[in-house]
């Protein structure tokens, strides 16, 4: 997990580069996945990643087949990825409960890092909206050693998270759909 990350990036510009990168809590890499950076609002900054974006993680790598708006909220212990109507598995909404999001400057644009611990909030076509991977969760909270007031900040993030998506609450509404559109109006004009 890098250091010297700030909770908020300076000015970036449209179209930047921005790489999402999560970690496990052990310091161990998980996802890697490139996108532009399409704005902020009051919800928090908005990176779109298009079909043809490599996804990947240690032992797994694809190119998406889907366009996705990753949104890092100015608050919150969470990072949102919305998926379009293409995704194979339906899935609409996941977000990664995670800890320690943190922004950084690299060569061509932005790095924004984040712990990943495991719950997930997920709305699917298929199997609905519900709380994914807490098996997991109770795996690694010994396996690495989560602290009990961890532990109480996640499980919390994950609830309160699960009560706006199943109220269609923004940002899990439709505010992700105009940023859908932004993104693919300004790559079209490309």
């Amino acid at each position: 997990m890098p250091q010297s990350l700030v909770g908020a990036p300076e000015v970036p510009v449209v179209g930047d580069l921005v790489v999402a990168r999560a970690w496990k809590y052990d310091g161990g890499a998980h996802w890697v996945v490139p996108g532009a950076y399409e704005g902020a609002d009051h919800h928090g900054h908005w990176i779109y990643q298009p079909a043809g974006a490599l996804v990947a993680r240690p032992g797994l790598a694809f190119i998406a087949s889907w366009d996705a708006m990753c949104l890092i909220p100015h608050e919150g212990n969470w990072v949102a990825t919305f998926y379009d109507e293409q995704h194979s598995g339906g899935l609409r909404v996941y977000v990664d409960i995670s800890t320690e999001v943190g922004w950084r400057k690299i060569s061509r644009g932005w790095e924004v890092n984040s712990v990943d611990m495991d719950l997930d909030v997920v709305r699917s076509v298929v199997r609905g909206i519900f709380i994914d991977d807490e098996d997991e969760f109770e795996e690694h909270s010994i396996e690495f050693g989560y602290p009990d007031e961890l532990i109480a900040d996640m499980r919390e993030a994950a609830d309160h998270v699960l009560g706006l998506v199943r109220e269609e609450r923004e940002p899990f509404g439709s505010v992700a759909n105009a940023w859908f559109e932004r993104a693919r109006i300004r790559k079209d004009t490309l």
